[in-house]
């Protein structure tokens, strides 16, 4: 049904509604709510959920998760992506990359993915009002940096803490999954943007480097946070490998004319054009 289009709820509709909005549910998970809903017998709650669904109450996200519509909702009401994509992940979980990066001011592009890191290895892509939620698998030793934010859910009626990445750690994902960031491209513009309005701290970028554990995304940052003109990029050198295989700057971008960078260990493949902009440090 179009969720424009709602239906008159009945008693018990109306009740399990009213139980959703003062716990501040706005996206209904059966399994993870089952117990903050004991009042409804499993066969009750079944029916409610069936019949809110039909109506326009509920819109089903994918098996046993809901969208709740509140009933202060006109025309086509949409939540925000960001509650929709913690409702619906995994714990533990937080938003980044791309995501991240605009959440933050880090990019002029607004993604139409938002983009989850989660420590489960398996969940598929989920679209739903026109965006799609991709979740992405870290290691244990990359869950860090990520803070609770807060988002205006329900229509105003509830306040929802989302973990999202802060500004350091998006980049710092971004670098070691370039295509999940918009690519290379975008994240030089977000070290633009973030060293210019103030938003990054280079000692956080470094120890983040540090405890991310991956000497190719040390390497890329130091190379980068050098050509900024950032000094404290040679805090970075003693995580590049220099030993083996140089990474190169770009995945993604031709390999051809990429020359190495000796000091970073690493194999430049990124035009100058993309950092003839000011010096930030």
């Amino acid at each position: 049904m179009n969720s424009s289009r709602r239906l008159a709820t009945g008693p018990e509709e109306a009740r399990l509604l009213t139980e959703l909005e003062r716990r501040g549910i706005a996206v209904l998970n059966l399994r993870k709510h089952r117990e903050q809903l004991s009042e409804f017998t499993d066969i009750q709650l079944y029916h409610l959920v069936s019949g809110l669904s039909a109506k326009g109450w509920l819109l089903r996200i994918e098996a046993g998760k809901y969208l709740v519509v509140p009933r202060a909702a006109r025309g086509t009401w949409s939540e925000h992506p960001f509650v929709v994509a913690s409702g619906i992940a995994p714990e533990p979980h937080y938003i980044s990359f791309w995501s991240a990066l605009s959440y933050h001011d880090l990019t002029e592009q607004l993604p139409r993915v938002v983009y989850v890191a989660v420590r489960e290895k398996r969940k598929a892509a989920v679209a739903f009002q026109h965006w799609t939620f991709r979740f992405v698998h870290l290691a244990n030793r990359k869950f860090f940096g990520y803070r609770h934010e807060e988002f205006t859910a329900l229509n105003g009626a509830a306040t929802i803490e989302v973990p999202v990445a802060e500004p350091e750690k998006a980049i710092i994902d971004g670098l070691d999954h370039q295509l999940l960031a918009g690519g290379i491209g975008e994240v030089i513009k977000a070290l633009h943007r973030g060293f210019a309005g103030s938003q990054l701290s280079v000692e956080k970028l470094v120890a983040y480097a540090h405890c991310q554990g991956n000497a190719a995304v040390a390497a890329r940052l130091g190379y980068l946070l050098e050509r900024l003109g950032v000094h404290q990029a040679g805090e970075l050198r003693p995580l590049v490998r220099q030993r083996g295989a140089a990474p190169y700057l770009s995945p993604a971008a031709p390999r051809a004319r990429a020359t190495l960078e000796k000091t970073w260990n690493l194999r430049a493949n990124v035009p100058d054009e993309q950092f003839e902009l000011e010096t930030v440090w």
